[in-house]
Order: C-alpha cells, then structure tokens, then sequence
C-alpha cells in the first residue's frame, strides 16, 4: 500500500543538478582534467569524495586535498542558488497533489543538509516535507540505499509502502536496493532505465500513477 513519496532534489524538485556540472567541470579544469557532460552524468548521486577521487584517479592526476576542493564546490554551489533556482516543471503541483492525497512526502538528496534546506527554503516547500534526509548523514551515498532507507524510518514508512522519483541511475539503483518503487524522470524515455515506470515529465504523474506501480 502507498503511504510515502520520496524525492531526490536536483534535477526532480529544483533545476539545480545543472550547477553540480557546471561547478564540477570548472574545478577539475583548473586541475588539468575535462570531461564530458556523460562522464559528470555517471557520477549522477554519487557523494562528492568519490566523485573527485573516481576522476582524479582516472586521469592520473594527485591531489592532496579532496575535502579543500569539496568545501570550495559547495561554496561555488551555494553562491549560485543564492542568484536564483527555479523549480523542475510540473515539481510543486506534483508536491501539492501528493500532500493532498495525504501522502507522507520526503526528500533524499546527496546534496549536503545546508544546500537542501537553502532550495526547499527558496521555492517555499521546506513545510511540505515529512523528513529531509542527506547523504552526508549516511556511511554510503547512492547507489547503496542507505539515503532512502533513513528517510523511510523518518517518515515512519515501510520501504515497501514508498515511491522514489529519481533523475540519476545511481538514485534509481538506490531506491530499487532499499526495496522501493522508482519512478525514472528522464529526458530520453526509449533508454533502460532500473526503474518501475520512465516519464519524461512529472505533468504526466498522477495518484492513480503512484498506486499502480
């Protein structure tokens, strides 16, 4: 029976998984390593101590410091949502619809706790949500369930009883190991996706949607 609907955020709530790139290639360049739009998506999720220590690794490059180059992205990431962050099309009516229904409503993001709280805060929905959960507060970041997990506890929800909407696969792999419904936000829907149900907008999402799965 579905009792709880759990959200990742950059990229289903906020548009905000367009600055992890922008910020991200500009710092590994500055570090002598560019990469491509498909190399920063496989990271999609994934904590930012394996994101940069996976690339630096990859590319033969050594760096003394990977919490220093951390610190430094989310002060570029904080600085950018501050001039402005929009929300995913169709996101705040699916929220609203949800909370209606008397849906319990989460938020696991693998953005750090201060970044989740300044986006909800700014597009005025940090009331809406039941619990907010970061992978910083677990010991493993998506693909591993841990995120999604901690948020079912909070909202007192069996694993079973929730439906995750995730953009990233490694979010999507998370959701499926924690024993949950995944519904896949995706801009090419002809892909595979380890997901339940693929839509390319949440417009197309409905209650009956969510009890069908």
């Amino acid at each position: 029976m579905l009792r709880a609907v759990i959200f990742d955020m950059d990229g289903v709530i906020s548009d905000t998984q367009k600055f992890h790139e922008t910020v991200e290639m500009t710092l590994l360049r500055k570090h002598g390593i560019d990469v491509t739009h498909e190399e920063i998506e496989s990271y999609t999720g994934v904590s930012d101590k394996e994101f940069f220590e996976g690339l630096f690794r990859k590319y033969c490059v050594h760096l003394d410091d990977i919490d220093a180059i951390i610190r430094e992205k989310w002060d570029m990431m904080l600085e950018l949502a501050r001039r402005g962050i929009q929300p995913i099309p169709g996101a705040l009516e699916l929220i609203n619809k949800c909370k209606n229904h008397n849906l319990k409503l989460g938020v696991a993001s693998a953005s750090p706790p201060e970044f989740i709280k300044l986006v909800l805060s700014e597009l005025g929905i940090e009331n809406l949500f039941d619990a907010v959960t970061s992978s910083h507060e677990v010991e493993r970041g998506k693909p591993e369930p841990d995120v999604f997990i901690l948020t079912a506890k909070r909202l007192g929800v069996l694993p079973r009883n929730c439906v995750v909407i995730e953009d990233g696969i490694n979010g999507m792999l998370a959701a499926k190991k924690a024993g949950m419904k995944c519904i896949a936000l995706a801009k090419d829907t002809t892909k595979s996706y380890p997901a339940d149900l693929v839509v390319e907008r949440l417009a197309n999402l409905s209650f009956s949607t969510f009890t069908s799965l």
